[in-house]
């Protein structure tokens, strides 16, 4: 067979363990591989010859050729292998995009805290985004602390000042006495202090929209207030419609509760305040939106001023809202914190003949 004395002495040990014909067997030994037995007559002899190939082992190829043979030790390899490298790019990649989709969503909600670790994590690409995505968020924080600030510190200004004209009509009336301009001067200076008062409120929301925020049951925000206007509309005789189509298992808010609780306070005061005989209250979860719908059967505003009455100052009726003590305010601190908490508030024309006002809030669904 050709076989050097090293190759020999390989077949005699592999013929000792190979000796069926009919199971013929293939081993390597070394950098060769040795296949057999297989039989073979010579001469029309009665006894066969048992027949043996030898050739050179490609180590590579043996290598492929036992894994294709084995698939089990193949997948154990495999996973071996991609599991080390799966968790690499999971940590230095997945990880740090997911935390950047975090902090996004945390500013979408008003956080505006930055995260240290978007600009130290990952490759460097993610790193200059996430520094970049940090000094925006401050920068915005500033912006709306700025404006903020503005507005709390000139509301606090104007309070003096009207102080002093407080003083000074309550001087004036003693001297003078009673009489309809200085009515008129006091009643100004009071709806001017009521403004100032509600300037003082907005800022105070803006600021505390995301200090105290919290998961809490949507019934929340109305029972209180419903308690209190069904009281004040049965003593007006007025007649109040409640309509509620809520499950406990999904009705979760996040946000700030007091917020909330006064939006729904100031569209249900509205509709009291302007509504002939009668009120509709509609509280329905819909396609994972909570809806809170209020319509009355007063007067109703024109279609063309349902967008502006929630513009800060707005007034449908100059006389009919200084009458009932509006400041223009009520409606834009309303829109404020609804859009704070990403919902949704508009008015529209009631079924019942006046104004419908409806609120949009996102439940929350990872109570």
């Amino acid at each position: 067979m050709g076989a050097f004395s090293e190759e020999k002495t390989f077949i005699e040990h592999f013929a000792e363990t190979a000796n069926n014909f009919s199971q013929p067997m293939r081993k390597n030994f070394a950098n060769i591989q040795i296949a057999g037995p297989f039989q073979v007559y010579v001469d029309n002899l009665d006894k066969p010859f048992s027949l043996f190939f030898v050739s050179h082992a490609n180590p590579t190829q043996e290598i492929l050729r036992y894994m294709i043979d084995n698939p089990l030790i193949l997948l154990i390899l495999t996973l071996s292998i991609t599991t080390p490298l799966l968790w690499w790019f999971t940590y230095t990649v997945v990880k740090p995009i997911s935390r950047l989709q975090k902090a996004a969503n945390s500013v979408a909600l008003g956080n505006f805290k930055i995260d240290p670790q978007l600009s130290q994590n990952g490759p460097l690409e993610l790193r200059q985004v996430g520094q970049s995505f940090n000094r925006m968020a401050t920068a915005i924080n500033g912006l709306i602390s700025n404006q903020q600030n503005l507005l709390s510190s000139i509301s606090h200004e104007m309070k003096t000042p009207l102080t002093r004209l407080q003083l000074a009509a309550a001087l004036l009336r003693h001297q003078t006495g009673n009489n309809s301009a200085i009515q008129r001067i006091e009643k100004e200076i009071t709806r001017m202090d009521k403004m100032i008062n509600e300037l003082l409120l907005l800022s105070r929301q803006q600021m505390n929209t995301q200090t105290k925020r919290s998961i809490f049951p949507a019934e929340k925000i109305w029972h209180g207030v419903v308690q209190d206007a069904v009281f004040e509309a049965k003593q007006r005789h007025i007649e109040f419609e409640q309509n509620f189509q809520l499950s406990d298992s999904n009705s979760f808010l996040n946000g700030n509760p007091e917020l909330l609780q006064s939006a729904v306070e100031n569209i249900v005061r509205n509709a009291l305040k302007y509504t002939k005989s009668k009120i509709r209250l509609n509280i329905f979860v819909q396609e994972e939106t909570l809806k809170i719908r209020i319509d009355d059967n007063g007067l109703g505003v024109p279609p063309d001023e349902f967008e502006k009455i929630f513009q800060p100052f707005y007034r449908v009726d100059e006389a009919r809202t200084r009458s009932t003590g509006g400041t223009g305010l009520g409606l834009t601190i309303v829109l404020n914190i609804i859009k704070e908490h990403q919902g949704k508030v508009w008015a529209e024309q009631s079924e019942l003949g006046g104004l419908a006002v409806t609120i949009e809030l996102p439940i929350w669904l990872n109570k």
